[in-house]
């Protein structure tokens, strides 16, 4: 194989996606999975001369003029702190990487690229989610993992990472830190795959529905009742049905569904023991009870998805330009009287278990302690609306509908829609260069000149 441009673009883009997917992992305090994304943005910078035509470009100047003159003005009038500063940097640095990447991908990874990437997506794909169950199975059963070394993770951290699922059946979170980071990475990628491939692919379509189901995400089967209907839809249309969707979408809703607990499998793990007591508890009950010192008897915990939307609909209608620095703090401070109650009163009473799980630092994509309890808005849309107040969500809608007006609305179409839809109503606050790649591809294998995926 002849070395191309193109061709090295399609390794290093490979190379950045594995990096991405090192989640729980750190290189000298760096998260790997930012080198990875900043890899992606780096090697659109060196095209990035014809990257936009002037049209775009006008689009852009409008684009980032929204984007920071909230955030300038919230440095410069209000007081601030380096932190404050970091994080703006890095919510714009990723803004950028996203469009940049986006539009690189659009761009240039067409035609026999695209077929090679195809080659090295399904190897992928087959790797990772083997390399998800066992990982799942490993935690379960105390055998080998590499260790989670990243900040907050693991002993290299300020505080260990609790891996270990009681009060719920045991959840798959392969190389990223937390379940929900699993899907909104892993998820996309292979719908991409699947729809794309004529080649029949069912022990892929077994193995990534396993380890995704695995995951036990609501998010997840939300997503996968919408793309189910968009293959009903299809198959009125078509008249044909990829049975390997059906085969992925069927095994993760049901590994979703029955999920297993680790103390069931194994109960001579070190934390089936150490947590003894707990564990009888849930066995007699179903449920893990907290005592608290308020009124209510029961502390409800882990609703915090919930309890952005209700956030969100209760101050949408006050929304304007904000920073991004102050998005978390106003809804910590919307649900500080809930929270900190939850938290630090019942804290005093929690299971063991429990008092172990929440006192690790930035688990997940909140940051829990003994004594308070640091959120954040767990969404995207909510997040970036929030921060540039009515006109992201209006900006968002209108390059949609221009869209769909040049492309016209039919199956392609719905589809891009449907993966640009899964990203922006995630878990993770913000976009970044890999949902750029995401979504370029998509554009690019839906509407550009189509190659023959019959020998991937």
């Amino acid at each position: 194989m002849k070395l191309t441009k193109d061709i090295n673009y399609s390794i290093v883009i490979f190379f950045s996606i594995f990096l991405i997917f090192m989640d729980a992992y750190e290189f000298f305090s760096i998260p790997v999975s930012w080198i990875g994304m900043s890899l992606l943005f780096l090697i659109s910078l060196f095209e990035y001369k014809d990257l936009f035509n002037e049209n775009v470009k006008h689009i852009l100047i409008i684009a980032i003029s929204i984007v920071l003159i909230p955030q300038i003005f919230y440095l410069l009038f209000f007081e601030s702190t380096n932190s404050d500063l970091s994080y703006i940097f890095l919510r714009i640095y990723n803004l950028v990487s996203f469009v940049f990447v986006l539009f690189f991908t659009i761009h240039y990874l067409q035609k026999e690229n695209l077929h090679l990437f195809f080659k090295f997506t399904k190897y992928f794909i087959f790797i990772f989610s083997v390399t998800t169950i066992y990982i799942f199975l490993a935690q379960i059963f105390d055998l080998y993992e590499p260790l989670r070394n990243r900040a907050n993770t693991n002993i290299y951290g300020e505080s260990v990472q609790s891996i270990f699922w009681l009060s719920e059946p045991h959840r798959a979170m392969g190389t990223f830190r937390e379940p929900v980071f699993l899907v909104t990475f892993f998820f996309p990628i292979i719908l991409l795959y699947l729809y794309n491939t004529k080649e029949k692919n069912i022990i892929i379509s077994i193995v990534a529905g396993i380890a995704l189901g695995l995951t036990r995400s609501n998010y997840l089967k939300l997503f996968c009742i919408i793309f189910l209907a968009f293959l009903i839809i299809e198959f009125f249309l078509k008249k044909k049905l990829k049975i390997e969707f059906l085969i992925f979408f069927t095994l993760i809703i049901i590994f979703s569904t029955f999920g297993v607990f680790e103390c069931n499998l194994n109960p001579e793990s070190k934390e089936c023991i150490e947590y003894e007591e707990d564990v009888e508890n849930i066995n007699s009950s179903g449920e893990i009870r907290i005592d608290s010192n308020f009124n209510e008897p029961v502390v409800e915990l882990g609703n915090d998805r919930l309890n952005v939307i209700k956030y969100f609909l209760t101050s949408v209608k006050f929304i304007n330009p904000g920073s991004f620095s102050t998005v978390n703090s106003d809804y910590q401070s919307y649900s500080s009287q809930k929270v900190n109650e939850e938290m630090y009163f019942s804290n005093r009473t929690l299971p063991k278990y429990l008092l172990q799980r929440y006192s690790t630092q930035n688990f997940g994509t909140g940051n829990y302690s003994l004594t308070k309890y640091k959120i954040n808005v767990q969404n995207l849309f909510v997040f970036y609306t929030q921060a540039l107040g009515i006109i992201f969500p209006l900006f968002l809608f209108i390059s949609i509908m221009h869209f769909l007006y040049i492309k016209k609305i039919n199956l392609k179409s719905s589809f891009l829609i449907l993966i640009m839809l899964f990203f922006f109503v995630s878990p993770i606050e913000e976009v970044n260069s890999y949902y750029g790649l995401i979504i370029g591809l998509t554009y690019n294998f839906l509407f550009k000149d189509r190659i023959a995926y019959d020998e991937i």
